[in-house]
């Protein structure tokens, strides 16, 4: 049954903004190793991403002064993290997502009454509030491969669960699915077919707490891919660079941590132990490198894995 649901859901994701050439010489396998990019100015870090070459990873954090903050650090280790905003109006910065040329950092901020979805430049500079009416509590983002829409996690005005899409304007912005079975929906990805990749701490699923489910363009469904998934804050999901699996920071039974890799078109799993991260949080691979942004909340580091 999840072979079958894999299959028809997600086929491979092309990889947005590339040749052909450039897709197939990025491999769809796991990352099979992890490094410490950077620690030190900063406590807290949630999510994070990486530029299209996997040069730069940017990531939301609390920096020395108590404030929450958006940073940016090279992926080579050793590096050292530079602030790009702090302060107001940033209240809670959760989910992060760049556009595909990588210009511009869009934020999911939870804070205040109802939360914001912000963007900034990447060099840095002034934050600007996408309108994004009718979403409230934002937690996760993803870029759609048309490059114009950004897919949101959060919360409608009567406080349901919800997936969104919004143009990277803020502009019309539509609930794509809303309610059961999602609970408590965080990280996402989408992949090239339109199908947006959503974690969700809280649902239910057939093995447990913690589900990824599957929604595909015209929000007909909510379906369960895997579940007991012991995922960090917030959950991270991301599909390879080359497409063809996805990939979630995780804790096993005996709370372990791990980064937990499903293939898509069978559904085999494999594991690979993160013992350096202490809480396994946010993650993104580059898009056009087979390089994946990590976020270690509780250890207060980035990580490069690959």
């Amino acid at each position: 049954m999840r072979k079958r649901l894999w299959m028809t859901l997600a086929a491979p994701a092309a990889l947005v903004g590339c040749s052909s050439d450039t897709k197939d010489s990025l491999p769809s396998a796991p990352p099979s190793s992890v490094t410490m990019v950077a620690s030190g100015g900063f406590t807290a870090p949630g999510d994070a991403v990486a530029s299209p070459d996997g040069k730069t990873f940017y990531f939301t954090a609390i920096d020395d002064q108590r404030e929450p903050a958006l940073f940016s650090v090279s992926s080579e280790p050793g590096s050292q993290a530079v602030a790009l905003a702090s302060g107001a109006p940033l209240d809670m910065p959760i989910g992060l997502v760049l556009s595909c040329d990588g210009e511009t950092l869009f934020v999911a901020d939870g804070g205040g009454d109802d939360g914001a979805v912000l963007s900034i430049p990447a060099s840095g500079g002034a934050l600007t509030t996408l309108p994004a009416s009718g979403l409230t509590r934002p937690g996760g983002l993803a870029m759609s491969s048309d490059c114009k829409t950004i897919m949101v996690t959060g919360r409608t005005t009567e406080s349901k669960p919800a997936l969104f899409a919004l143009t990277i304007d803020g502009a019309d912005p539509r609930i794509v699915f809303s309610g059961e079975p999602l609970v408590s929906p965080t990280g996402v990805h989408i992949d090239n077919d339109g199908v947006s990749w959503v974690m969700d701490h809280l649902a239910q699923g057939k093995s447990g707490e913690g589900v990824l489910f599957a929604i595909p363009a015209d929000g007909s469904a909510a379906t369960e891919v895997v579940s007991d998934l012991r995922m960090g804050t917030p959950g991270g999901v991301s599909l390879t660079a080359g497409g063809g699996t996805a990939v979630m920071p995780t804790r096993d039974a005996d709370g372990h941590t791990q980064l937990t890799s499903v293939v898509i078109e069978t559904g085999e799993m494999q594991q690979l132990a993160t013992p350096e991260i202490s809480d396994p949080a946010g993650l993104r691979t580059a898009r056009n490198a087979a390089v994946f942004a990590v976020v270690d909340s509780e250890g207060g580091a980035i990580y490069r894995a690959e």
